[in-house]
C-alpha cells in the first residue's frame, strides 16, 4: 500500500506553458514544463528499457544455472539499462533546475525505484504512465490511463511479494514454498481472495509479506471498482442526455 501511495503521488503531478506577453517568448507557467517535454520525448523508449530490466533481472534471478558467459552478458545489460535510467533522472533534475523541491517531491518514487531494488519492477509502471498517448487525451483516455496501470501494478505486486516470500520460505524447515513457480501460484491466489491452503507462508518475513498482499488485494479491487463504476455512470449520463436531445 506504501508502494501504491508512493506511485500515485507521483503520478497525479501536472505541469504546462505559457506565453510571456511581454517578449512573446514561451515560459513555463509552472516550473517543471521542461521536465514533462523530456518525458514525453524519452517515454516509448524509457518503457521499452523497463521492460528489458524486468525481464534480464527475473531470468538472471530464476535460472542460476545458466553458463558463466551468458550471466555475464546479461548482468553487463541489467547494469547498462540501470545507468539509462540513472542518466535520465539526472538530466531531468538538470532540467528541474530553480524548482528542485517541486521535483523531489513529485518523482520521489523514481529516485527511490533506483536504489532499492525491490521496487525496480515498478519503473514500468512510471514510464507507463508517462507515455504520451495516456498523458495527453479525454476522460476516457484517463480511465484507460488509470484502469491499464492498476492492473500492471497489481501483476507486479503480485510478483514483487511472491518473490519476496520464496526469498524468504525456500530454505526454512518445513517450507512448502520451495520455488517461485509456487510463490507465484501463491501470490495469485491470495491476492484473488482464494487461498487454497496448499500453499503457506511459515517464516515471520513471509507471513508478513502476506498480510501486505492481502491488504493490498483489497484497494486493488477497491480502485478497480471505483473506476469502472465511475465509465459506467459516465456511460449512462451520456444516454440519458442523447434521449433527452430527441
Amino acid at each position: 500500500l506504501a508502494v501504491s501511495g508512493s506511485v500515485s503521488r507521483q503520478l497525479h503531478y501536472r505541469e504546462g506553458m505559457t506565453q510571456d506577453a511581454s517578449n512573446s517568448r514561451a515560459v513555463p507557467a509552472r516550473p517543471l514544463a521542461r521536465v514533462e517535454a523530456w518525458e514525453d520525448r524519452s517515454a516509448w523508449a524509457l518503457f521499452a528499457a523497463s521492460a528489458i530490466f524486468f525481464a534480464l533481472s527475473t531470468w538472471l534471478l530464476l535460472e542460476p544455472g545458466m553458463p558463466a558467459w551468458e550471466r555475464n552478458l546479461m548482468s553487463f545489460a541489467v547494469v547498462a539499462l540501470w545507468l539509462i535510467f540513472v542518466l535520465d533522472y539526472l538530466i531531468r533534475l538538470a532540467l528541474a533546475r530553480g524548482a528542485r523541491g517541486p521535483f523531489f517531491r513529485s518523482r520521489l518514487f523514481d529516485l527511490s525505484s533506483l536504489f532499492l531494488p525491490f521496487l525496480r519492477p515498478f519503473l514500468i509502471l512510471v514510464y507507463i504512465w508517462r507515455l504520451p498517448a495516456f498523458r495527453h487525451g479525454s476522460g476516457a483516455t484517463q480511465r484507460a490511463r488509470y484502469l491499464t496501470t492498476m492492473v500492471l501494478f497489481s501483476l507486479m505486486f503480485v510478483y514483487t511479494a511472491s518473490l519476496g516470500v520464496w526469498l524468504a520460505e525456500r530454505d526454512a524447515p518445513g517450507a512448502t514454498i520451495v520455488n517461485f513457480n509456487d510463490a507465484l501460484w501463491w501470490g495469485f491466489t491470495t491476492i484473488a481472495t482464494v487461498g487454497y491452503g496448499d500453499f503457506v507462508p511459515i517464516t515471520t518475513l513471509g507471513r508478513i509479506l502476506a498480510i501486505g498482499l492481502m491488504m493490498g488485494g483489497i484497494a486493488v479491487i477497491g480502485v478497480t471498482s471505483a473506476t469502472l463504476i465511475s465509465a459506467l455512470t459516465e456511460h449512462a449520463r451520456k444516454r440519458v442526455a442523447e434521449d433527452e436531445e430527441r
